[in-house]
């Protein structure tokens, strides 16, 4: 492999590669259309020497359209960036004359009740490339795959052309592989530089890997929280392919990575019998390989279970669908252990299995058509078996986010049905109109099981997320029904926008808002963005509305009309705006004096300041946490935030900002003096948010007097050091590791932190190692993890008994300041909503809390 690559060097060096290039990348003798242009020939350089920007890739593809009736492109959606995301279809002339007809057509895979299709019908691939959007090699090897399909005219190629649809989408992530492209060639030199220390191979913070929001769009599949990501799993469930292929980079120093994964990494849902069939296409990889001397490894690693991948979440639908990983050059060449590694030779891997992977669905396109056909039966087994024969779903009191949970499972075609009356399940009251019902008994069960179930892993060598269960990231109210005879009212199609308004009409008292409802707090945000006073409740209240009694609880937003810098009939038309975009309900109120609880003029009903929020950015901040901040604050609160790069706070001044957030991420470059200048800051009233690593930072640099509960590491004494296997450390150290599990705390819902919450019950996605001890302060520790806090992922016994107890979130007061600490990740993916309003409450009423109790307290009992 060594010799392949110096040559390919050489050729490189020489100036000769865009000769070579077509014997290189398409080694046998193909016959090729010359009016259709090659790669090197519309973008004016050799593939391989240069990082194609995404306009141009797409610029191509459509060059292709115009210059071939086998290729047709699409547009699906836009990026944050304003990208075009597009699908390219190869096929031959005479299947896309009819392709709805073909489409319809294999929708019927997913009915049970359906004959599997005939071996005459096409079978429908889909190629995905760059879902890493520095995972350069991927993109170039979408023009090269596209090339030959516009232009080759051999038989083989004919008839992967009549007997398949094949899609490609060429960048599934713009936003990233423009930002790596730029990076690559802003530093690539000439001669090209092989060493891995050089600044081209050096790709700096935050890379291009992730979106805009420096979201990891492999991980969204699920979730669905990126525009990218719903564009492109439309697209999915409009076709439903019998193969999907995910084409990624890995670290230098490895060769080639294809399914089968190991065992321990399949999921327990899905059937054998659909990874049973990645060991046959397996052995076509093997062969394209072989041929060009490519060296490769199988069933290793990589995790295969959780839809949220793009490799994985086809399989929850009866594709097969695999992950192929190449060693990445970074670059247009460099040093690795097994020599030099050129960009060119990167393509030419991926180009080789995307092959492969058409010859194999092409042979095996009866038996793809029989799995996928059997997985939607086994869907409907297993749901026949289930403990759970449906769920139940919604509260009346957050419309906004049982719309937000509908909306997701509609995305994923799952059938939802309205609560034919009003009902209780499991203790829970579920509102006609208010709530819906899943029925477990439908094909896409699987799907339904990974958004409503638990599932405890035994395994520890995952390396992401193991605990992904949507409902309990959104934090919504739901049950299992555990008896058959439940009954269902109307389908559901749509989620239904909330009628934002002011009921009661205009008021010349005051306003109130429960702040129940998930979008209570952007409401929050736009009227004090308005320079409007809002007051909200930190004592509960029944208001006499009308000739009705309505009851308030903690947290309600009260917006007095005395006051305001705006008249009265301007104030109820700027709520009525705020009403109306924010989806929510303000009731007008004609008194101060409650039926029950303090009045609104009480000193327990607060001002609310409006928020400056600075985050910290830039090298060694942990991007993820940063670009989920960025994102909630933008997209759901409509906030803007100042992004300040560490290097920036050393000059800066915070005075302007009422908060500042410290996402994970090391903080080490910070000097004493920065130190001391975040301190008085604290000290004079800024409120500091902290998220795992940069809790621990915190209390170890002593902003707070919190405490850490002490690692193993610091507890175990050298001398009985055990001595262990060497072979065993893989599985040992993976144990120790806490990989997005789900644990449930205990927290206090009178606290403004928590304000909005109606149960004590709080669901969080621990993904790091810190662990707080609870707060000497006897009203400082918000949440805790409870005795026997494991619900869902995986998780060793010794790390759910050192978590069992903890403190989840303190809230540190220090002289006129707070600091509130999560010890894990609030925003973890952007989807993790219900500790996401936890986040936002810091923010809006952090500073309203004085140790030990309420500011203010001091002057209502004077």
């Amino acid at each position: 492999m060594r010799s392949i690559r110096t040559a390919v060097f050489l050729l490189l060096m020489t100036g000769q590669f865009a000769l070579a290039q077509t014997g290189y990348y398409f080694p046998k003798a193909s016959k090729l259309d010359p009016a259709i242009p090659t790669p090197e020939k519309f973008l004016g350089y050799a593939i391989g020497t240069h990082y194609t920007r995404h306009d141009q890739i797409v610029a191509y593809f459509r060059e292709l359209a115009k210059t071939s009736n086998r290729v047709h492109v699409q547009t699906i959606g836009k990026t944050y960036e304003e990208r075009e995301q597009i699908v390219v279809t190869f096929t031959a002339p005479e299947n896309y004359s009819r392709l709805e007809e073909i489409r319809k057509e294999h929708l019927t895979s997913i009915d049970p009740s359906k004959p599997v299709l005939d071996s005459k019908a096409p079978v429908v691939v889909m190629l995905g490339y760059s879902v890493h959007g520095n995972e350069g090699s991927c993109g170039e090897v979408s023009m090269l795959a596209g090339y030959y399909l516009a232009a080759a005219q051999d038989d083989e190629a004919n008839q992967w052309l009549k007997e398949a649809v094949i899609f490609i989408d060429p960048s599934l992530n713009p936003d990233g592989r423009d930002r790596a492209a730029n990076w690559f060639n802003s530093y690539k030199s000439f001669p090209a530089v092989a060493d891995p220390l050089d600044k081209e191979h050096m790709e700096a913070w935050p890379n291009g890997r992730t979106n805009h929001y420096f979201a990891d769009l492999n991980r969204d599949w699920l979730n669905l929280v990126h525009v990218e990501s719903r564009n492109r799993v439309d697209f999915f469930h409009q076709w439903y392919p019998n193969v999907q292929i995910d084409f990624h980079e890995m670290g230098p120093n490895a060769t080639y990575y294809f399914e089968p994964t190991p065992k321990r990494h399949e999921s327990p849902i899905i059937p054998q019998f659909l990874y049973d069939e990645n060991a046959v296409f397996a052995k076509y990889h093997a062969k394209a390989l072989d041929e060009i001397g490519s060296l490769y490894f199988t069933k290793e690693n990589f995790d295969n279970l959780s839809p949220i991948y793009g490799s994985t979440y086809p399989k929850f639908y009866g594709s097969l669908a695999a992950t192929f990983e190449e060693a990445g050059s970074g670059g247009i060449v460099k040093e690795t252990t097994n020599g030099q590694l050129t960009f060119s030779f990167t393509i030419r891997n991926h180009l080789a299995t995307s092959f492969s992977s058409l010859k194999a669905a092409i042979a095996e396109k009866n038996n793809l058509f029989k799995i996928q056909k059997d997985l939607f039966k086994y869907g409907l087994e297993q749901a026949k078996a289930n403990p759970a024969k449906a769920y139940i779903f919604g509260d009346s009191r957050d419309e906004s986010l049982t719309q937000k949970f509908l909306g997701l499972l509609l995305q994923h075609r799952i059938q939802v049905y309205d609560v034919a009356a009003t009902t209780s399940v499991e203790g829970k009251n579920f509102e006609k109109g208010k709530a819906y019902i899943v029925p477990a008994e439908q094909p896409n069960f699987l799907v339904i099981h990974s958004l409503f179930e638990e599932i405890a892993l035994k395994d520890s060598l995952f390396y992401d997320n193991t605990g992904w269960s949507v409902i309990h990231a959104y934090g919504l109210q739901y049950a299992k029904i555990k008896t058959s005879g439940f009954t269902k009212g109307a389908p559901v199609t749509a989620t239904v926008a909330a009628q934002g308004g002011i009921d009661g009409g205009k008021s010349s008292y005051a306003y109130l808002l429960s702040y129940t409802d998930y979008n209570a707090g952007k409401a929050l945000y736009q009227l004090l963005s308005k320079n409007i006073m809002v007051k909200t409740a930190f004592k509960p209240f029944t208001a006499a509305i009308g000739n009705e009694k309505k009851s308030y609880g903690y947290g309600t937003l009260v917006v007095p009309v005395a006051g305001q810098s705006l008249s009265a009939d301007s104030l109820y038309a700027q709520l009525q705006k705020v009403a109306l975009t924010c989806q929510v309900r303000f009731t007008a109120a004609s008194t101060g004096f409650s039926a029950a609880g303090v009045d609104l003029g009480s000193n327990n009903i607060k001002t609310v300041r409006k928020p400056e929020v600075a985050l910290a950015f830039g090298q060694g901040i942990t991007a993820s946490e940063a670009g989920q901040v960025w994102f909630l604050l933008n997209q759901q609160l409509g906030m803007p935030v100042v992004k300040l790069d560490l290097q920036y706070f050393r000059q800066a001044s915070l005075k302007k900002y009422t908060t500042i957030v410290l996402p994970a991420g090391n903080y080490n470059t910070w000097d004493k003096s920065v130190i001391d200048k975040l301190k008085a800051w604290v000290a004079d009233g800024g409120t500091l948010i902290t998220f795992q690593t940069a809790t621990a930072w915190a209390i170890q640099n002593e902003l707070v007097k919190e405490k850490l509960v002490e690692s193993d590491e610091k507890v175990a004494s050298t001398k009985n050091t055990e001595r262990l296997e060497f072979v065993s450390k893989q599985d040992v150290e993976g144990s120790k590791r806490i990989n997005g599990a789900i644990f449930q705390a205990d927290i206090d819902i009178t606290h403004p932190i928590a304000f909005g919450l109606n149960d004590r019950k709080l669901f969080i996605n621990k993904n790091g190692p810190t662990l707080l001890q609870k707060s000497t302060d006897k009203y400082a520790t918000v949440a805790q993890y409870t005795d026997k806090p494991f619900i869902n992922g995986y998780a060793s016994k010794q790390n759910i008994s050192k978590v069992s107890n903890s403190a989840a979130i303190i809230l540190s007061t220090i002289s006129n300041g707070r600091v509130v600490l999560f010890a894990d990740d609030p925003t973890y993916r952007s989807y993790w909503l219900g500790t996401t309003r936890l986040f936002f409450n810091s923010i809006l009423f952090a500073n309203l809390v004085e140790g030990g109790g309420i500011a203010g307290a001091e002057e209502e009992n004077k």
